[in-house]
C-alpha cells in the first residue's frame, strides 16, 4: 500500500501564475517545469503516481533554489519552502548529489565540521590533487582557502573592563564560519567590545542543519538543532548570535535561548550608545541575500546599520529580489545554472562606481567572488558588520 503523502499542502495552490516572474529558475530557462507552479503540479502528478519520479522530473524539481520569492507574492500563501523540502526528504533516495555535496553534507554534521575538511583540502597535497579536479570543486576550495585563517576560541572577560561591562555574547560561527568568515567575526568582536559587551566563541560548534533541511536530510537537520541546543544550554548564554541569515532560521527554532542576528543585536546597541564612525569616501553596493529578505525578513536592517556611517551611499541592485545562485549546494551540484544567475545579479548592479559590495551572508559572498572579479577586479566583498568596522572611529 502507498504511504500516505506528505505534500498534501500542494493543494493550496491555485495555478494563478503570480509566482512566475519572481521565480529565478523561470527567469533564466523560461519553462514552466522550472517554475513554483510547475513544480507543484510535477509533485502532485509524481505523489499520485501519473508521473514516473525519473531523474528528469526529479532535476526540475531539485533546481529549485528554495529562495522563497514565491511566497512574498503568493495569494494563497502555498508554504512552497516546506513542500519542496518535503519532496526532497521523500525522494531523497533518488535525487542524484555529486560527490563533493555529499561530502560536505556528510563532514557538516560533526562538530566543526567543514572547518575540518578545509584543513584537508588545504593540505599542499590535496590542494594540487584539487587543482586538477572539476570545475565546481575548484571553485569552492579556492574561495573559501583565500579566507582561511585559524581563529583561537575566544572566552568570556578577555576584552572589556569589569567595570564597564554591559554583557556578555556568544557567537555562532557554525560548521565553516571560523574558514569562511573569519574577517566577520574578528570584525564583530572588534565593535561588540567597543559596546563594552565580553564575547565567547566556544571551541566546539555544530552546523546550524540549514544544509540539510533543504537538502532532504530532515532528520539529521532535527539532530544537529538538538546538539546545537544541548551545547548551548550547557554554556547558559545570555545571547547568542549568528552571521549567515541561512543559519538564522534554524537557529531559531533553539528554545528558551535568545538567538539573534548580530547585526540586529549590534543596530540596537548603536542605537544606544555613543560610537561614532568616519565618513564613508565612496558609494557602496549592497547584496541582500534571499535568506535574508525572504526566510529572516529583516527588511531594513542592512540600511539601518550602514547608514552609521556619516554619508553613505548605497548602491542598489535593479533586480534586488533576483537569487544570486548560491542557494547552499546548489552552486555546486547545478553550476552552470548558479553562475547564470550570478551573473545576472552582478549585471545588476553598476559596479563600476564602488570597489566595495557588501553581502549579510556568507554562502552568497563566496560564491559572488568566483566571478567578481570580470565586473571589477578590485572589488571587495565584505559583510556589513566589517564595514561598519573599517569605518569605526578609533577615538570614540
Amino acid at each position: 500500500m502507498k504511504s500516505p503523502s506528505k505534500l498534501s499542502d500542494t493543494d493550496l495552490c491555485v495555478m494563478c501564475g503570480m509566482c512566475l516572474p519572481n521565480c529565478p529558475t523561470y527567469q533564466l530557462y523560461q519553462t514552466e517545469t522550472e517554475s513554483p507552479r510547475g513544480r507543484i503540479a510535477l509533485i502532485q502528478a509524481i505523489d499520485q503516481q501519473k508521473v514516473e519520479a525519473d531523474a528528469k522530473a526529479l532535476l526540475h524539481i531539485d533546481h529549485c533554489l528554495s529562495c522563497l520569492n514565491c511566497e512574498t507574492i503568493c495569494p494563497s500563501r502555498v508554504p512552497y519552502g516546506k513542500i519542496i523540502d518535503e519532496f526532497r526528504e521523500q525522494f531523497n533516495s533518488s535525487i542524484k548529489k555529486s560527490y563533493l555535496s555529499k561530502t560536505i553534507l556528510s563532514q557538516s554534521t560533526k562538530p566543526n565540521g567543514l572547518d575540518t575538511l578545509l584543513d584537508v583540502a588545504n593540505k599542499p597535497i590535496i590542494k594540487q590533487i584539487l587543482r586538477l579536479g572539476p570545475s565546481s570543486l575548484k571553485s569552492v576550495t579556492s574561495r573559501i582557502s583565500e579566507n582561511k585563517v585559524k581563529l583561537k576560541t575566544f572566552y568570556a572577560g578577555s576584552y572589556s573592563k569589569p567595570e564597564n561591562r554591559r554583557g556578555e555574547v556568544t557567537l555562532f560561527t557554525g560548521c565553516a564560519g571560523r574558514s569562511s568568515d573569519y574577517n566577520s567575526i574578528k570584525d564583530a568582536v572588534l565593535i561588540l567590545n567597543r559596546l563594552e559587551f565580553d564575547v565567547c566563541i566556544p571551541e566546539q560548534q555544530y552546523c546550524c542543519g540549514a544544509l540539510h533541511q533543504h537538502n532532504g536530510h530532515q532528520k539529521q537537520a532535527d539532530q544537529l538543532i538538538k546538539n546545537n541546543q544541548q551545547h548551548f544550554e550547557s554554556l547558559k548564554p545570555e545571547v547568542i548570535l549568528f552571521f549567515s541569515p541561512a543559519c538564522g532560521e534554524s537557529l531559531q527554532q533553539i528554545e528558551n535561548i535568545t538567538v539573534l542576528d548580530v547585526r540586529t543585536f549590534i543596530l540596537g546597541e548603536l542605537q544606544q550608545q555613543s560610537l561614532t564612525f568616519k565618513e564613508s569616501d565612496q558609494a557602496i553596493a549592497l547584496h541582500e541575500s534571499c535568506s535574508h529578505r525572504n526566510r529572516l525578513k529583516l527588511k531594513t536592517l542592512n540600511f539601518d546599520l550602514l547608514n552609521f556611517v556619516p554619508n553613505v551611499q548605497i548602491l542598489e541592485s535593479n533586480n534586488p529580489a533576483l537569487c544570486c545562485g548560491a542557494s547552499g549546494i546548489q552552486s555546486i551540484d547545478y553550476p552552470e545554472q548558479s553562475l547564470a544567475l550570478l551573473q545576472g545579479k552582478l549585471n545588476s548592479f553598476d559596479l563600476s562606481q564602488t570597489n566595495i559590495l557588501i553581502s549579510d551572508n556568507i554562502g552568497c559572498s563566496l560564491h559572488i567572488k568566483s566571478s567578481i572579479s570580470g565586473y571589477n577586479p578590485n572589488i571587495e566583498i565584505m559583510h556589513p558588520i566589517s564595514f561598519l568596522a573599517r569605518q569605526l572611529n578609533i577615538n570614540n
